[in-house]
């Protein structure tokens, strides 16, 4: 089968769809053009998208990709259908659901429209991990350095990068390393760099088991830097962290940071399972549908 693909010339996201759709099919057995107008001896014409590209054609197949309706507007709609012969297509892909009602509003056969939204993004767009930042010394047990041993051997932190801002970290390092744990470490800092590390982190962590403050908590809250804190100090009393643990409890502390990914990990499922490859299959196989193979 020989399917030519119509669509614009600029540098629009539509031709990249057009290009991709012919691209990235995994199957033989159809043979692709893409180009600027219909070509009469394809088997079909497939428009990206209607709106620029179709103007009541008539070939063995035409099908267009409807990408846009001015301002939601039936109306608007419905005129573009009046000027281009839009219902003489033989299929119409809606990009989106939103769209697909309208068409269906205004009397476009339903066996004859589907919606498939185009895109992947998973891989050049990567989950983007939850920084942590921990503004405090290690080496004395007060301020929790055994406890970040054992939370990093107990958690699985892949979502999650760990700044350390403070000296006397070692008894950390191997086990980072270890578990493969992205950390980074600021050691002989002036004070005059702490400022700038808050900009760089999503969370302050407050690890300590005994603490009088921490000053972190401060600065933190000023500026608006949401805060997880061991229940020591100024915690609960002077200041209000977002999320408080029991100090040294490992356990608690990984509910914690569970119910906080669990956001940025549904929103990143809502399109993890998207791809090029898909989007043309199931365009193809639409296609195919109206041709009446499949």
């Amino acid at each position: 089968m020989y399917i030519n693909i119509v669509t614009l010339t600029s540098k629009w996201i539509l031709p990249k769809i057009a290009q991709r759709t012919a691209d990235y099919y995994p199957h033989s057995g159809i043979d692709f053009t893409v180009g600027h107008a219909p070509v009469g001896r394809a088997d079909v014409n497939y428009y990206v998208d209607i709106q620029n590209c179709y103007f009541g054609y008539k070939t063995k197949c035409d099908v267009g990709y409807f990408c846009h309706v001015h301002q939601n507007s039936r109306e608007w709609l419905a005129e573009l259908v009046r000027k281009q012969n839009i219902f003489q297509l033989d299929g119409i892909i809606s990009m989106n659901r939103r769209y697909t009602e309208i068409l269906e509003s205004i009397g476009y056969p339903l066996e004859k429209l589907t919606t498939i939204t185009p895109g992947e993004t998973r891989d050049m767009f990567p989950f983007r991990k939850i920084v942590l930042g921990i503004v405090s010394r290690g080496g004395q047990p007060d301020y929790g350095p055994s406890f970040m041993e054992s939370f990093f051997r107990f958690y699985d932190c892949t979502n999650f990068k760990f700044r350390f801002l403070g000296d006397n970290w070692d008894n950390v390092y191997p086990i980072v390393k270890e578990k493969n744990i992205e950390a980074d470490f600021t050691t002989d800092a002036d004070y005059s760099v702490y400022p700038a590390f808050y900009k760089t982190i999503d969370y302050l962590l407050v690890q300590g088991i005994a603490t009088a403050g921490p000053m972190s908590m401060q600065e933190a809250l000023s500026t608006g830097i949401p805060v997880i804190a061991s229940n020591v100090g100024f915690v609960n009393y002077e200041f209000k962290a977002d999320y408080v643990y029991d100090p040294g409890n490992v356990e608690q502390l990984a509910v914690i940071l569970d119910s906080i990914q669990q956001p940025r990990l549904a929103r990143r499922a809502q399109v993890e399972h998207m791809s090029w490859k898909q989007y043309s299959t199931d365009v193809i196989n639409f296609i195919l549908k109206i041709k009446g193979v499949r």
